[in-house]
């Protein structure tokens, strides 16, 4: 799937809630490995120290449990670009892609030092508009 970056999660037991699952909190990690890897495959990387966007909002849709014996993989695309943020959609699935156990978005702003938001530069913006897809 094209401009629709695929990560395999590798799970850890510290991942797990008291009821065995994953818990609830740890599927927007899962979502911040795709964005890491999204920017790694599509956009050469950054480096953390000049990073100058901040999550601005988050939403998940949970579908089904995630289970540690479970091979989950989260896909990760732009969905959305403004002029100052981009939105990035998620969907953790089975690595058979026969299920799906979230669905979610998030928002990154970018800001300069102050932390104010800025506009995105020309030529990232150029970069993301290229790869924004609308995928369901």
């Amino acid at each position: 799937m094209e401009n629709i970056q695929s990560t395999k999660i590798q799970m850890r037991y510290g991942d797990l809630d008291a009821l065995g699952h994953v818990n609830n909190a740890v599927f927007l990690t899962y979502y911040e490995l795709g964005r890491t890897n999204f920017f790694r495959e599509y956009l050469g990387g950054f480096i953390s120290r000049d990073v100058s966007f901040v999550v601005n909002h988050a939403e998940i849709d949970f579908r089904a449990p995630i289970h540690f014996e479970d091979e989950p993989v989260v896909l990760t695309w732009i969905s959305g670009l403004g002029r100052t943020s981009c939105v990035f959609s998620h969907k953790i699935i089975s690595e058979d892609y026969k299920k799906i156990f979230s669905e979610g978005k998030t928002v990154v702003v970018w800001v300069d030092s102050s932390l104010r938001k800025k506009e995105i530069q020309t030529e990232l913006r150029e970069k993301l508009e290229k790869l924004m897809i609308n995928y369901v």
